[in-house]
C-alpha cells in the first residue's frame, strides 16, 4: 500500500512539473533555481519519473537562459555535434567561458553537488547517442586553428623541445605539451583535463576515498602568441625557465586555485619576472 501511494505521489509531482513547463515556461524556470537537486535526484532514483519529466530538465547558461537538453543541442550543434560544455565554478573558469562565449557556444552551469553524479546519468540515460558533457577545460579543439601539412612539421620539433623544458621546470614528467595555433593570440596557453579521469578524481574525493588516479593534463602552447614565440626563441638560461613556470601556473589558475606551496612559488618568480623586467632600459 505504501508504494502505491509512494507511485501516486511520484506520478502527481511529475504532472504537475510537465503541465508548469508546458503552460508557464517562464515561472517554472524561476522555480527551477530552487527545485533543480530534488528533481534531478528524483530522476537518477525512480526511472518511471525520469521518464515523464526528462523532456521538462532545464540546463541555465552562463548568460541566465534556460534550455531543455534538446534545445541545447539543436541551438549548439554546428559547433559542438552532441557535446554539452558546462561548468561548475563560473568565477573561477571565466577566461575559459570567455573563450566559448566568442566562439558563440552557451556553457551550461552545473555546480551543484548532485550535478557530478547527474551528467554521467544523463550520458547514459538521455536516450541520445554519443552524447557526451564537457568541462569549459577539458578540451581545446574548438579554439584551434587549422594548420597546414608543412606548418605541423615545422612545430613538432619545436613541440618536442618546449615538452622537455615543461616537464623540467615543472617537475611533471606526465605532463603532455601540444603547440598549436589558438583563434585568441592574447591568450598565451590553456591548461586541460581528461574528463572522465577527472569526474572519478572528484567523486573519490566527496566520498571520502582515496583511490589514486592518473590525472591526464595536456598543456596547450599557443604558437601565435607573442610570448610563447618569445620562449620558443630564448636561449636556455634562468629567464626561460622562469617563463616557462609562469605560463603554466597562469593556465592552472584559470581552470583551480593553487595550493599554498604553489601560491608561495609563484609570487617569487613573479617578483624575479619583474626585478629582471626592470633592468631592461626601454
Amino acid at each position: 500500500y505504501v508504494k502505491k501511494m509512494a507511485a501516486y505521489i511520484t506520478r502527481k509531482v511529475a504532472d504537475r512539473l510537465v503541465s508548469e513547463f508546458n503552460t508557464r515556461r517562464e515561472d517554472y524556470e524561476k522555480y527551477w533555481r530552487d527545485i533543480h537537486p530534488f528533481v534531478k535526484y528524483g530522476c537518477m532514483r525512480d526511472s518511471k519519473f525520469f521518464d515523464q519529466v526528462k523532456d521538462t530538465l532545464l540546463y541555465k547558461t552562463t548568460k541566465d537562459s534556460y534550455y531543455t537538453l534538446q534545445e541545447y543541442l539543436s541551438k549548439n550543434e554546428g559547433r559542438l555535434g552532441k557535446k554539452v560544455v558546462y561548468t561548475n565554478d563560473p568565477t573561477r573558469q571565466s577566461a575559459s567561458v570567455a573563450m566559448y562565449d566568442a566562439e558563440g557556444v552557451d556553457v551550461v552551469v552545473m555546480d551543484a553537488l548532485i550535478d557530478l553524479n547527474f551528467v554521467s546519468f544523463m550520458e547514459y540515460s538521455a536516450g541520445v547517442d554519443d552524447l557526451k558533457f564537457v568541462r569549459v577545460d577539458a578540451d581545446s579543439d574548438t579554439f584551434i586553428k587549422e594548420l597546414s601539412e608543412e606548418e605541423k612539421k615545422q612545430n613538432e620539433e619545436t613541440e618536442k623541445a618546449l615538452a622537455a623544458l615543461f616537464k623540467a621546470t615543472t617537475g611533471k614528467e606526465d605532463l603532455t605539451v601540444k603547440l598549436s595555433a589558438l583563434k585568441d593570440e592574447a591568450l598565451p596557453a590553456m591548461l586541460t583535463q581528461e574528463e572522465q579521469g577527472r569526474r572519478f578524481s572528484e567523486m573519490s574525493r566527496i566520498y571520502g576515498q582515496d583511490f589514486k588516479m592518473p590525472e591526464v593534463h595536456t598543456l596547450v602552447l599557443n604558437a601565435s602568441n607573442a610570448v610563447v614565440k618569445s620562449l620558443m626563441e630564448a636561449e636556455s638560461g634562468e629567464k626561460r625557465d622562469l617563463m616557462a613556470a609562469q605560463l603554466y601556473d597562469l593556465a592552472r589558475m584559470s581552470t583551480r586555485p593553487l595550493e599554498k606551496d604553489e601560491i608561495t612559488a609563484f609570487l617569487n618568480r613573479s617578483n624575479k619576472l619583474l626585478e629582471m623586467l626592470s633592468l631592461i632600459h626601454i
